[in-house]
Protein backbone atom coordinates (compact mmCIF):
# COMPACT_ATOMS: atom_id res chain seq x y z
CA UNK A 1 0.00 0.00 0.00
CA UNK A 2 3.07 2.25 -0.31
CA UNK A 3 3.00 4.91 -2.05
CA UNK A 4 -0.52 4.79 -2.90
CA UNK A 5 -2.66 8.06 -1.67
CA UNK A 6 -5.95 8.26 -0.95
CA UNK A 7 -8.34 11.44 -1.09
CA UNK A 8 -8.46 13.96 1.20
CA UNK A 9 -9.59 16.72 -0.14
CA UNK A 10 -12.54 17.42 -3.09
CA UNK A 11 -10.00 18.29 -5.91
CA UNK A 12 -9.10 14.86 -5.24
CA UNK A 13 -12.53 13.22 -6.08
CA UNK A 14 -13.87 16.06 -8.68
CA UNK A 15 -14.93 15.38 -12.05
CA UNK A 16 -15.51 17.63 -14.61
CA UNK A 17 -18.63 19.68 -15.57
CA UNK A 18 -20.83 18.94 -17.76
CA UNK A 19 -22.70 22.15 -19.39
CA UNK A 20 -25.87 23.37 -21.55
CA UNK A 21 -26.67 26.48 -22.55
CA UNK A 22 -30.36 27.96 -20.98
CA UNK A 23 -31.50 28.56 -24.27
CA UNK A 24 -31.69 24.77 -25.07
CA UNK A 25 -35.05 22.49 -24.90
CA UNK A 26 -34.96 20.78 -21.43
CA UNK A 27 -34.93 17.28 -24.01
CA UNK A 28 -31.79 17.97 -24.66
CA UNK A 29 -30.44 18.63 -21.34
CA UNK A 30 -32.14 15.52 -20.20
CA UNK A 31 -30.47 13.53 -23.25
CA UNK A 32 -26.81 15.11 -22.39
CA UNK A 33 -27.12 14.14 -18.81
CA UNK A 34 -28.07 10.41 -19.77
CA UNK A 35 -25.58 10.14 -22.33
CA UNK A 36 -22.78 10.88 -19.67
CA UNK A 37 -24.05 9.34 -17.22
CA UNK A 38 -24.42 12.34 -14.53
CA UNK A 39 -26.93 13.73 -12.05
CA UNK A 40 -26.91 17.55 -12.86
CA UNK A 41 -26.34 19.67 -15.47
CA UNK A 42 -24.97 23.26 -15.36
CA UNK A 43 -26.68 25.73 -17.46
CA UNK A 44 -24.72 28.63 -18.56
CA UNK A 45 -25.50 31.91 -20.37
CA UNK A 46 -23.33 33.35 -22.79
CA UNK A 47 -20.47 30.51 -21.76
CA UNK A 48 -20.71 31.25 -17.92
CA UNK A 49 -22.07 29.70 -15.63
CA UNK A 50 -25.77 30.39 -14.48
CA UNK A 51 -27.44 28.03 -12.63
CA UNK A 52 -28.24 23.46 -12.25
CA UNK A 53 -30.48 21.41 -13.19
CA UNK A 54 -30.60 18.13 -10.94
CA UNK A 55 -32.14 14.29 -11.71
CA UNK A 56 -34.57 15.60 -8.96
CA UNK A 57 -35.14 19.05 -10.71
CA UNK A 58 -36.23 16.91 -13.90
CA UNK A 59 -38.66 14.82 -11.81
CA UNK A 60 -40.30 17.82 -9.76
CA UNK A 61 -40.32 20.61 -12.02
CA UNK A 62 -40.66 18.79 -15.21
CA UNK A 63 -42.48 15.40 -15.03
CA UNK A 64 -44.31 16.01 -11.80
CA UNK A 65 -45.41 19.50 -13.09
CA UNK A 66 -46.18 18.18 -16.67
CA UNK A 67 -44.22 20.40 -18.73
CA UNK A 68 -43.49 20.07 -22.11
CA UNK A 69 -39.53 19.19 -22.42
CA UNK A 70 -39.40 19.73 -26.42
CA UNK A 71 -40.76 23.07 -26.02
CA UNK A 72 -40.11 24.23 -22.68
CA UNK A 73 -35.97 25.77 -22.37
CA UNK A 74 -34.06 24.13 -19.33
CA UNK A 75 -33.42 28.04 -18.17
CA UNK A 76 -36.80 27.81 -16.86
CA UNK A 77 -36.58 25.06 -14.61
CA UNK A 78 -32.39 25.88 -13.59
CA UNK A 79 -31.80 26.50 -9.58
CA UNK A 80 -29.76 29.20 -9.09
CA UNK A 81 -27.88 31.10 -8.03
CA UNK A 82 -24.71 28.16 -7.85
CA UNK A 83 -23.47 27.24 -4.69
CA UNK A 84 -19.27 26.49 -4.59
CA UNK A 85 -16.69 25.14 -2.10
CA UNK A 86 -12.81 25.78 -2.57
CA UNK A 87 -10.82 22.56 -4.30
CA UNK A 88 -8.84 22.27 -0.78
CA UNK A 89 -11.63 21.49 1.16
CA UNK A 90 -11.37 18.29 3.37
CA UNK A 91 -13.74 15.79 1.93
CA UNK A 92 -15.95 15.48 5.47
CA UNK A 93 -16.16 18.93 5.61
CA UNK A 94 -17.42 19.29 1.73
CA UNK A 95 -20.39 16.20 3.38
CA UNK A 96 -20.73 18.19 6.05
CA UNK A 97 -21.88 21.65 3.78
CA UNK A 98 -23.72 19.31 1.38
CA UNK A 99 -26.14 17.98 4.28
CA UNK A 100 -26.24 21.63 6.35
CA UNK A 101 -27.25 23.22 2.49
CA UNK A 102 -29.30 20.13 1.83
CA UNK A 103 -27.89 19.36 -1.81
CA UNK A 104 -26.43 16.79 -3.31
CA UNK A 105 -23.50 18.36 -5.48
CA UNK A 106 -21.69 21.50 -5.39
CA UNK A 107 -19.23 23.51 -7.58
CA UNK A 108 -15.62 22.99 -7.06
CA UNK A 109 -13.83 26.27 -7.00
CA UNK A 110 -10.19 27.07 -7.58
CA UNK A 111 -10.00 31.15 -6.08
CA UNK A 112 -12.43 32.59 -9.05
CA UNK A 113 -12.25 29.83 -11.34
CA UNK A 114 -14.55 27.06 -11.64
CA UNK A 115 -12.82 23.58 -12.02
CA UNK A 116 -15.03 20.66 -11.56
CA UNK A 117 -18.19 19.21 -9.55
CA UNK A 118 -18.28 16.91 -6.87
CA UNK A 119 -21.62 15.02 -5.61
CA UNK A 120 -22.83 13.34 -2.38
CA UNK A 121 -22.00 10.14 -3.79
CA UNK A 122 -18.44 10.94 -4.76
CA UNK A 123 -17.33 12.02 -1.39
CA UNK A 124 -18.87 8.90 -0.41
CA UNK A 125 -17.53 6.50 -2.50
CA UNK A 126 -14.18 8.31 -1.13
CA UNK A 127 -14.45 7.91 2.42
CA UNK A 128 -15.42 4.53 1.76
CA UNK A 129 -12.20 3.72 -0.23
CA UNK A 130 -10.36 4.62 2.42
CA UNK A 131 -12.42 3.23 5.47
CA UNK A 132 -12.06 -0.18 3.36
CA UNK A 133 -8.09 0.18 2.73
CA UNK A 134 -7.65 0.88 6.67
CA UNK A 135 -9.78 -1.91 7.44
CA UNK A 136 -7.73 -4.36 5.12
CA UNK A 137 -4.50 -3.15 6.20
CA UNK A 138 -5.50 -4.22 9.90
CA UNK A 139 -6.74 -7.48 8.72
CA UNK A 140 -3.56 -7.89 7.22
CA UNK A 141 -0.56 -7.14 10.28
CA UNK A 142 1.00 -9.59 12.01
Amino acid sequence: MRGLRFPSVVSDVMKNIISIEGSCFISEAAKKMIENKIGSIIITEDGMPSGIVTRSDMISKVIVAHLEPGTNKINTIKSSPLISIEHDTPILEAMRFLRDQDINQVLIKEGDKISGIVSEGDLIRAVTLCSLAQFSTLLHKK
